[in-house]
């Protein structure tokens, strides 16, 4: 009898053994293609399915194109209402709202708003997997936009907007993000505009549901216990009558993220007691910069491990508290991001250090081939774990499906093991050291004027270092 237990046994030690041999090609590949199943309606519409039977749960999610890169400076943050008024105007047989349906199919939803994507799903028994189908079907395909549904719900978004304003980070990452991408800033505004979202009326989420929301925009992913071949069949029976539609894209592109002109600051006060100093760069794009993506991810794991040289000169030295880089993958190019705390004692030192640092990236030297590998060793066994989570998988194919595609995906962690100390160095070189960039720190109030002062002093230092 082969129980759900000892197939995840089974699955892990296939999992670790490719991992054990990760520098065969195509180690990823190997582990997703006998897992992933993939089949594209006629309509356009790609159905994804993860398939391990570990446990009788499943995920099902559809993934729309759109999200804040579709948005316009008049309504910013529609997408996001938009999202709420789908789950408000569902319903069912019999008149049936979205929670009481989930309820009955025991079921957990949800639905995020991203930069480059729309989500809907449902976590469930995989014994209900195409009711799931079902219910999502409805829910994308036959919306109500309903005036009194959307005064209520636009109050729950503002909510949420001015929840997230009130807190001094997001105030620092709002304000940074603003002065980074200038005049385009509303296409990666998710939360949007107040005045947007009490401007919006029921005939604008109708545009947007023509425009966008059409199957060859779309894709439906399901992870978890489930047949592939029903999953297939139940998509085909609820979405296959969707009619095709022109690519949204085709006729309103997105428009190209003008470049930073100018390195900028911002000093942003609140109820703190720490330092906490944020930077971002413009960084690469998937569409233009496929390979420099791979390498972004690459730097950021190894500069934030424990073991490496930027670790022990920052954190262990007690200059920073924290110090950690990150980059967000993205079609529309995604910011390099640098977070760190520190206090009001050592800033002027960290960020010399920090300066310090950028420079001696751009060196090939910087980068230990040792290090990488095993930084290399930790990805693939992370993976091997992601993997055996196959729940949340539906997420993950999900957003990589929207903002590169499936094979981004299959090939990723196999592409970031052929990056070398050069490419890393390269990248540096490209998006970092001597390029524009926003610094953005919080600090309390009563810092304010000697944070200021700092910051002044670092731009003059970084201005003579060019």
């Amino acid at each position: 009898m082969n129980t759900p237990g000892r197939h995840a046994a089974k699955l892990f030690m296939a999992l670790t053994a490719l991992v054990a041999s990760h520098s065969a090609a195509s180690a990823q590949r190997a582990m997703l293609e006998p897992i992933i199943h993939e089949q594209t309606l006629e309509n356009g519409m790609e159905v994804m399915v993860v398939e391990n039977h570990a446990v009788p749960i499943a995920t099902v999610e559809v993934v729309v194109k759109t999200g804040a890169m579709s948005q316009t400076p008049e309504d910013q943050g529609v997408p996001h209402l938009f999202e709420h008024m789908l789950f408000k105007g569902y319903r069912g047989g019999g008149g049936i709202e979205f929670g009481q349906e989930a309820a009955t199919l025991h079921a957990a939803y949800n639905g995020t708003t991203s930069q480059e994507q729309v989500t809907y799903y449902l976590t469930l028994p995989s014994s209900h997997a195409s009711d799931a189908i079902r219910v999502l079907a409805q829910l994308v395909r036959s919306p109500r936009f309903v005036k009194d549904d959307l005064n209520t719900e636009r109050f729950v978004v503002l909510g949420e907007f001015r929840r997230n304003v009130s807190d001094p980070r997001f105030h620092l990452q709002n304000e940074i993000s603003q002065l980074l991408w200038g005049s385009e800033w509303p296409r990666k505004n998710t939360l949007g505009d107040q005045v947007a979202l009490l401007a919006v009326t029921p005939e604008h989420l109708k545009t947007i549901f023509e425009r966008y929301y059409v199957p060859n925009n779309t894709a439906l992913v399901v992870s978890g216990d489930v047949d592939p071949q029903k999953i297939f069949a139940a998509a085909s029976d609820k979405f296959a009558s969707w009619k095709r539609a022109p690519n949204p894209y085709e006729q309103y592109p997105v428009p190209a993220m003008p470049p930073l002109a100018s390195t900028q600051a911002v000093v942003v006060t609140g109820d703190v007691n720490e330092i906490t100093v944020e930077i971002q760069w413009q960084g690469p794009s998937v569409g233009r910069d496929r390979d420099d993506t791979y390498a972004a991810d690459v730097f950021s794991t190894y500069v934030n491990d424990e073991q490496s040289a930027l670790q022990k000169r920052f954190v262990d030295s007690g200059n920073w508290h924290t110090a950690s880089f990150g980059y967000s993958t993205l079609d529309h190019t995604g910011p390099v991001s640098f977070y760190g705390t520190t206090s009001m004692d050592h800033l002027a030192a960290a960020l010399t250090v920090l300066q310090a640092e950028l420079m001696v990236m751009q060196g090939e030297e910087y980068f230990d081939p040792e290090l990488l590998k095993v930084v290399e060793k930790r990805r693939s066994v992370a993976t091997a774990f992601q993997l055996e989570e196959s729940i949340g998988l539906a997420h993950t194919v999900g957003y990589w499906w929207s903002v590169a595609g499936l094979d981004y995906y299959l090939d990723y962690t196999d592409n970031l093991s052929k990056r070398g100390p050069s490419d890393l160095s390269g990248f540096v070189a490209r998006y970092l050291g001597g390029k524009p960039f926003v610094i953005g720190v919080l600090a309390p109030e009563k810092e304010a004027p000697k944070v200021r002062t700092f910051l002044a002093q670092y731009l003059e230092m970084v201005s003579a270092s060019r």
